[in-house]
């Protein structure tokens, strides 16, 4: 049974990146993506309320209430369910966090020291770019098959690899380009035992099929669920299977392995089948394009591309249709739509989406410029589709709405329809199921303002695939009024193109892109949008300012704080006074802003007040300059780096209760010995103070110091100090000892001038 989670926020969910904003900055927010798809190890279709990847970790994040996981209050299917899902995120070798609804709302800072503490002080967050859905695989004719010049040139590129000694290399090639059919053919021309590992049970099918098609000499099975078939010259298995049954193969069993959608290579349960098998060769397929980071971490498994084929290259060569689009402007105003910096407030934005003449204007577009040709229109929420339907079959349209939450017959019953065309509108507010598709439609309605390039680029894959007959696709972007803040996706937007034209292209080959640019120049149409009713006058620059894009190359306020040696309410005072001026402020809401700094802008500001810039590289070096330099008016600073240094873990976090009980033996031994213990006003001096008030001591003098020089950080709710772990594995034995006799010196020096 498929398991649906609505496609829209929830108010938790708006209130996690709200956190995840303060606790990392909102630009960082941008790489938390909701309602994330997977599949369970029954291959059940799952979503994840966010999935963020840092470093090479695929981290899920489930937001829920008390009663969710309580087997007492929810259904015990519910809850075995709830279980099951977790179970396989681990499975898949994701780490996972859950979050409480109630606890977001009563203790946000405890959530706060929580991210921190699991994805790291300073985590390095990236882009998840899997951008295109999963399409059906074409049926292969082995008689007719023609391989197109992607395809010769990648198995070209493969042969040269075996021929330079090379054992493993990755195959990128965009989505329904053929890319199953090119593995096929390469371990067809090496004859050998071949396994193909995937992770799903509709791609270990597909791909099944393509080698009995392809490679009918030969012997094909299945390894999947109950079906264990591990003795035919060909093996299609899922990788859960596999893994899990390791035994049951020989290491040498296969002399060549291929593992599609390599970009979950990094999961366990693939590491552990890489690790296990011994092939002559290895080739990893995936249609995600290449990452911020490089592509460090799939590279790091596959050594090297051996051959690409990106979205753009994709449609320039034909593979996919080029698309145009047309811009139809609303009255609808979004400025007082709540948002952050990842999407919409979906119960503000129904409110707007449910006026009576945006709803119109979709079906009055429609019977304007489209008619009779298969339309997809994206809705903002299932009730949004719903009256969208009914609004066109008033005008005699036959429409119907779909989610992934509507009963699986009814829901495929319509999407055949669509596919025969008997049904010409499809309205749906997700993505409806994975896997489908359908390459005969001609026209998407963008009718949901998102401001996710994610999810706007997934639903422009469910138009982009070849047909007969289909010379392109025409996209209609609906564009609604709003701030330059929270300015939602468009074709335009999204491809970074800035002039308009009705009906232009947006992805081309670049030869047909320059003759149509010829012609709207001299006030023409196009062959291809003469049948549409639009002005080839009509031109529009479009703003493409994008914030997240100006900040990523920027340093937010917080982080302004950690490169500098000074403290956050110096920052904070300067900001207000004006003697520091952002480059860029980006406004959240009525009393909410979040504030940034360009790199010269910083190193300007550090050079004219004296500030000494901090980074990685010499975060350490000030750490013991600071010690080294450390001024004293209590003898507390030298304790307590004393106190850390004896009472750390190995990952330099020390008990905020044994840093008192280290001071509290400390003064009171002095006291036993019949030494001065401190100054007069002094606690420590005075005696009879609760843990509490020591407690309140040490982090408003000795710790505080070193807190704004971003060298420690306090965790209230587990009640430690964790020393900077930069700095902390850093310290060589020898200047441990170094900084312990420094204090020691210190404090013979403070309590002689003391007597």
């Amino acid at each position: 049974m498929s398991v649906y989670h609505a496609a829209s926020g929830s108010a938790a969910e708006d209130l996690f990146i709200e956190l995840f904003s303060d606790t990392f900055g909102a630009e960082k927010a941008g790489f938390l993506y909701s309602q994330y798809p997977f599949y369970d190890i029954y291959q059940n279709s799952r979503f994840v309320d966010f999935v963020l990847e840092s470093g090479a970790r695929r981290i899920a994040i489930e937001i829920d209430d008390e009663a969710s996981h309580n087997k007492n209050i929810v259904s015990r299917d519910k809850f075995y369910d709830d279980l099951l899902k977790q179970n396989s995120i681990v499975h898949l070798g994701w780490d996972i966090y859950r979050f409480a609804v109630r606890q977001m709302q009563l203790q946000p800072d405890t959530i706060k020291d929580e991210l921190r503490i699991f994805l790291g002080e300073y985590p390095q967050f990236r882009e998840i770019e899997d951008y295109l859905p999963a399409q059906r695989t074409r049926s292969v004719d082995a008689a007719n098959l023609h391989l197109k010049k992607h395809q010769k040139a990648a198995l070209a590129a493969l042969q040269e690899m075996r021929k330079s000694y090379e054992t493993i290399g990755l195959l990128y090639h965009a989505t329904g380009t053929g890319k199953t059919v090119t593995a096929v053919m390469d371990a067809k021309s090496c004859g050998g035992r071949t396994l193909f590992l995937a992770h799903t049970r509709e791609l270990v099918e597909q791909a099944a099929e393509a080698f009995e098609n392809l490679w009918p000499e030969t012997t094909v099975g299945r390894y999947i669920g109950p079906v264990k078939e591990p003795d035919r010259h060909v093996v299609c298995g899922s990788i859960q299977s596999v893994a899990l049954n390791l035994d049951q193969f020989r290491d040498d069993d296969f002399n060549y392995l291929i593992i599609d959608e390599a970009h979950h290579a990094s999961a366990d349960s693939f590491q552990k089948v890489l690790a296990y098998f011994k092939p002559d060769f290895t080739l990893g397929l995936t249609a995600t394009p290449e990452r911020m980071d490089d592509n460090t971490a799939i590279l790091d498994i596959f050594k090297r591309t051996a051959h690409k084929l990106d979205l753009q290259t994709a449609v320039e060569i034909g593979e996919l249709v080029p698309v145009r689009c047309i811009r139809i402007h609303t009255n609808i105003d979004l400025a007082k739509v709540r948002y952050n910096s990842v999407q919409y407030n979906i119960r503000d934005l129904e409110k707007k989406l449910y006026m009576p003449e945006r709803n119109l204007l979709i079906v009055d577009t429609w019977l304007q410029y489209v008619m009779d040709r298969r339309t997809l229109v994206f809705c903002a929420s299932v009730k949004h589709a719903e009256k969208i339907a009914a609004l066109f079959r008033k005008k005699g349209v036959k429409a119907r709405s779909v989610s992934g939450g509507m009963n699986e017959a009814e829901r495929k019953e319509y999407l055949d329809q669509f596919a025969s065309g008997k049904i010409k509108v499809l309205c749906a507010c997700d993505l409806l199921n994975e896997g489908w598709d359908c390459p005969q439609t001609e026209v998407l309605f963008m009718a949901r303002p998102t401001m996710s390039k994610v999810l706007y680029t997934q639903q422009l894959g469910r138009g982009m695939r070849l047909s007969e007959g289909k010379r392109y696709l025409m996209v209609f972007d609906f564009v609604d009024n709003a701030s330059q803040y929270n300015m939602p996706q468009s074709m335009h937007r999204v491809f970074r193109i800035r002039e308009y034209h009705p009906g232009g292209l947006i992805l081309a080959p670049k030869e047909k892109r320059t003759a149509d640019d010829g012609l709207y120049a001299h006030g023409e149409r196009p062959d291809a949008v003469i049948d549409w009713p639009v002005n080839a006058t009509d031109y529009e620059l479009i703003d493409l300012f994008n914030w997240q894009e100006e900040a990523s190359g920027m340093i937010s306020q917080m982080e302004f704080v950690r490169r500098v040696d000074v403290q956050s309410e110096t920052i904070e005072k300067y900001v207000n006074e004006g003697k520091l001026k952002p480059d860029l402020v980006v406004p959240m809401s009525e009393h909410r802003t979040f504030k940034y700094f360009k790199e010269e802008t910083v190193r300007k500001y550090a050079n004219q007040y004296g500030w000494t810039l901090i980074d990685n590289s010499n975060r350490k070096d000030i750490f013991l300059e600071m010690i080294r330099q450390m001024d004293m008016s209590y003898s507390y600073k030298p304790v307590f780096i004393k106190a850390a240094l004896h009472c750390a873990d190995g990952k330099g976090r020390v008990k905020l209760s044994d840093i008192v009980d280290y001071f509290r033996n400390y003064y009171e031994s002095r006291r036993a010995a019949g030494l001065k213990v401190e100054k007069k006003n002094s606690i420590f001096a005075r005696g009879g103070y609760t843990d509490h008030e020591a407690e309140r001591n040490i982090l408003a003098n000795p710790f505080r110091r070193f807190s704004d020089m971003q060298t420690m950080r306090h965790t209230k709710t587990l009640g430690t100090i964790q020393v900077d772990a930069t700095v902390w594995k850093n310290l060589s034995k020898e200047e441990k000892t170094e900084i312990e006799t420094i204090c020691e010196e210190k404090l013979k020096g403070y309590f002689e001038r003391l007597k």
